[in-house]
């Protein structure tokens, strides 16, 4: 596991002010517990770690103590854990010595950032500066960089599922030429032995589109977790208009090969047809 902070508030009142710690998958807010401490959900997976375990922490400086795991944070970028002032005593005999300040700023440009990081960097007392800001940026950007692919993957199970859709119309034209004729020659309108056919297509697109609902949630949720880094996880969120834009798309797969079928039986040869062998 790589280096993790550990954030120990001198004042627990003032340090929710700007950190909101809360369960992962629910909005139940975490209170840093007087004996043990709380870590980030990163941290727990890949450590295979529950609440209640134990955990052995070494400091930078070469201390090192086990604590017990009061609860998991949910977190998305960077990995951290937070204990109250007590519970930092009692681990290391020791009071803590603070060393980082977290600050609340107004929304600011890059360019003003950089300014003001410069400027703080220039005291003695200094070390660095870190903007939580620059960490969604370079995320932002490490995500940017999936979209061609995604659009690439999507555009090729468009067209998979439509030639999917095509051929399976065809084939069940082909092997049913026979019948479809004998029903147009009983004076079924095209209409109708059009519907014959698409009817069955209905019904297919229909299945497929409930069975890509769930289907398509496990490949998201497989591919993200592929993409997780030690530092960084991808949270499965598909939004509505992903689900509206996967049903618009085969629906009208399923219209275009519909017209298709019907200009098909529009001009069936049925003397042919009916003369052929079985």
């Amino acid at each position: 596991m790589s280096d993790t902070g550990i954030y120990v508030p001198k004042e627990n009142s003032r340090f929710y002010q700007y950190v909101n710690l809360r369960r992962v998958n629910s909005n139940q807010k975490i209170t840093l517990p007087k004996k043990g401490v709380v870590i980030t959900q990163k941290i727990a997976a890949v450590l295979n770690i529950n609440v209640g375990d134990k955990i052995r922490i070494t400091t930078s400086s070469g201390i090192k103590a086990q604590a017990e795991v009061k609860a998991i944070a949910e977190n998305f970028v960077g990995n951290f854990m937070y204990m109250s002032q007590s519970s930092y005593t009692k681990l290391f005999s020791h009071k803590a010595n603070w060393n980082s300040f977290l600050i609340r700023l107004k929304t600011q440009t890059e360019k003003q950032r950089n300014k003001l990081s410069n400027q703080l960097i220039e005291k003695d007392d200094v070390l660095g500066v870190t903007y939580s800001e620059d960490q969604k940026n370079a995320v932002s950007n490490m995500s940017s960089s999936l979209i061609p692919i995604i659009l690439i993957l999507i555009l090729l199970s468009g067209i998979l599922s439509f030639a999917v859709l095509y051929n399976l119309t065809n084939i069940n034209i082909s092997e049913r030429i026979r019948e479809l004729s004998t029903v147009k020659v009983l004076g079924f309108y095209d209409k109708e032995v059009n519907m014959y056919v698409v009817r069955e297509n209905i019904v297919l697109t229909i299945i497929g589109i409930f069975t890509g609902y769930i289907v398509g949630n496990l490949l998201t949720w497989y591919i993200l977790q592929q993409a997780e880094t030690d530092q960084v996880i991808f949270p499965l969120t598909i939004h509505l208009f992903g689900y509206i834009a996967s049903t618009f798309l085969m629906i009208l797969f399923t219209v275009i090969v519909m017209f298709i079928t019907h200009q098909r039986l529009k001009n069936i040869d049925m003397v042919s047809a009916l003369k052929s062998n079985e």
